[in-house]
């Protein structure tokens, strides 16, 4: 399964102590490549460094074969941008982000935020 992996997502897979992480290594477990938005790797890192969590492990992720970094293009800030009615903060701008690069590459997109589910679930122009 190829998917867009969240950074809730990747969160949960990295800590085994987060209520999530049995959940996100059964999915891990069947997907054959993840592609992570840079903007999805950047919230990871923020978490990290608010968390005091050595940034080591970010080399971890972007050296697993499993995990592709794409950047956002100028289409992907154009769909975020058409929603920003929605836009509460920026961490709902990421996720317009998100599902845009889930659009252009055609691929599920790996979250456990159900905010981000709810969104993606929604038919978009």
């Amino acid at each position: 399964m190829e998917v867009i992996a969240d950074s809730n997502f990747i969160i949960a897979l990295i800590f085994q102590d987060h209520q999530s992480h049995a959940r996100a290594l059964r999915e891990w477990e069947r997907v054959t490549r993840a592609s992570i938005p840079l903007v999805s790797l950047l919230e990871v890192i923020y978490f990290l460094i608010k968390n005091g969590v050595d940034l080591t492990v970010v080399r971890e992720i972007i050296s697993d074969p499993k995990i592709a970094v794409v950047e956002s293009t100028l289409e992907d800030l154009s769909f975020a941008l058409k929603y920003h009615g929605r836009v509460k903060d920026y961490l709902d701008f990421n996720d317009y982000l998100v599902i845009a690069a889930s659009r252009r590459l055609g691929l599920k997109v790996l979250t456990l935020d159900r905010k981000m589910r709810s969104k993606v679930g929604r038919r978009w122009r």
